[in-house]
Parts: structure tokens; sequence; C-alpha cells
């Protein structure tokens, strides 16, 4: 075979022996047997849930009020409102990238804990950052958290 021809058959271009395919004496693969599936039964798309009552608690829930200094201090924020307590926090001093950070994971823990979370200085006429978060069933007036605040 000349080198052209030799050339061709290498990239694929030339003719094509099955005697020469390096795989012809390969066994044959054993039949596939068919697979039965079983299927699970069918669920509800939605399910229906028995209204949550809410926790009695034997205390009325405190106001803590935190001045976050970096993300890291989120923990300041995220312990007192899973025990049940009012957060205030004021991201006045953080810098624009941490405080929408901290107010992700504060409207986070409202929305897994069922809180409020509210703009205190929101027309105010103040150019403070501070937010609060409230759990369900917290009787808290915002009046009174714009006074512990300072607004």
């Amino acid at each position: 075979m000349s080198f052209i021809g030799t050339a061709k058959e290498f990239f694929g271009f030339g003719p094509y022996d099955d005697a020469e395919d390096a795989y012809y004496d390969d066994q044959q693969y054993r039949e596939t047997r068919e697979v039965r599936e079983h299927a699970a039964p069918q669920r509800a798309q939605h399910i229906e849930r028995a209204p949550r009552e809410p926790i009695a608690r034997s205390f009325a829930p405190e106001i803590i009020s935190t001045a976050p200094r970096s993300y890291n201090d989120a923990k300041e924020i995220g312990e007192p409102f899973r025990d049940g307590d009012a957060v205030i926090m004021d991201l006045t001093d953080l810098e624009a990238a941490d405080a929408k950070r901290v107010v992700d994971f504060a409207a986070g823990l409202c929305f897994a804990l069922r809180g409020s979370m509210l703009n205190l200085a929101r027309n105010t006429g103040s150019r403070r950052r501070v937010f609060a978060i409230v759990p369900e069933n917290a009787r808290i007036s915002t009046d009174e958290l714009k006074r512990v605040a300072r607004l």
C-alpha cells in the first residue's frame, strides 16, 4: 500500500475492512434482560399542613440592640432572634457590601423563623441604616423599636 493510502486509512478516509478491525475478535456481549421499573407511589404535589400554633413563651421578648462591625458579627443578630428576642441592627458604620450581606442574612432569618423585618430609619430624615427583626408572635410596636434605636 502506498504512503497516501496508509495515511488515508490512518485518518479514517480509506476503505474499511472488518477483518482488520482490532475489536473483531472480541466476545459478544450478553443480551441484557428487561428491567422492570418499580414505580414509587405517586404523592400529592401540594401537601396541606396544619396551621402552626404559636409557641407559648413564659417570658416577654427583649429588644436587643447591636451594631455589627463586619459580616462575621452576624451571630450577634442570629442567636437572640432564634431565642425569640427582637433585634435592632445599626448598620451605619458598615461598608455597603457588608451591610447588604447582613440584611440578606437577617431576611433569611425572618423567612425561616416567620418573623418580620422593619427599616426603622426610613422616613426619619436620618442617614443612618437601622433595621429591626421581630419574631412572629412578639408584640412590640414600631415606636418602641425606634425609641430603643434612638431615632
